[in-house]
């Protein structure tokens, strides 16, 4: 994930910092008074995988923080918990979260240039869930005058707005950007789509079964990680900026 690097770049302006990669001796590494970790962290055996590859931290440098060290890590994790007690999850500050999402329509954006073979402003595009991320894009498709529905379970008087169970009845557009983590769409809707939709699912986990789109000849994206792909230098000094903050306090 490049935009630890970023992360890497920005703090080292103002603190001794260094960098942990696969060429890192780590039984002759100092212990740290802060550690930032990647996006989801170590897995159980505290495992951390970067850019593909896996980075064995043995359990001796977990043994060795100090109670002081501030470790840092994007998402909740259970070896953060049972090894350390002083940590932080730079994903859950709320005006990253916020920042991040704007990065994450950036990215959507591009991805529905790419995969449509007319200009976007000719294009239909559902938008199913209306959280943080559903509610930037939204925003971004109109500010670019596409036309764009918001799809979720309950309307609250939201402009272009239509419930999933009527979404369902009436059809569908010629895009539909899945933010909802539900399985809303399923094999026997997808065949009741005529013509076929473009499926962007930036959603988290599997709400999807892409094989099955695949046999109901339907174009699917599963988009993981926009701001790590299309903006990995934004996002990363946005981590880089929450920790600072988080430090200073």
């Amino acid at each position: 994930d490049q935009r630890m690097q970023a992360v890497y770049f920005n703090l080292c302006k103002t603190y001794d910092t260094y960098l942990i990669n696969e060429f890192t001796n780590m039984d002759k590494l100092t212990i740290p008074d802060v550690l930032v970790l990647p996006m989801h962290g170590p897995d159980d055996k505290g495992v951390i995988t970067i850019k593909g590859q896996q980075l064995a931290i043995p359990m001796s440098f977990w043994a060795s923080l100090s109670d002081h060290t501030k470790i840092f890590c994007g998402l909740p994790n259970s070896f953060i918990n049972k090894v350390a007690y002083n940590y932080g999850f730079y994903m859950e500050h709320e005006t990253l979260v916020e920042q991040n999402a704007g990065l994450t329509a950036e990215g959507t954006i591009c991805l529905l240039i790419d995969h449509t073979s007319q200009s976007i402003k000719d294009c239909h595009v559902d938008v199913i869930g209306y959280g943080t991320c559903g509610k930037e894009i939204v925003k971004w498709l109109r500010a670019l005058e596409v036309p764009t529905r918001i799809i979720r379970r309950v309307c609250e008087g939201e402009a272009d707005s239509i419930t999933i169970d009527d979404w369902k009845a009436k059809g569908c557009g010629d895009v539909i950007i899945n933010t909802a983590p539900a399985a809303i769409i399923d094999r026997k809707l997808m065949e009741s789509w005529k013509p076929e939709p473009l499926i962007i699912d930036i959603a988290s986990g599997t709400v999807i079964d892409e094989k099955d789109a695949m046999l109901c000849g339907i174009q699917f994206i599963k988009a993981k990680a926009l701001p790590a792909i299309y903006a990995w230098k934004s996002a990363g000094n946005i981590i880089a900026e929450t920790i600072r903050e988080e430090l200073k306090s």
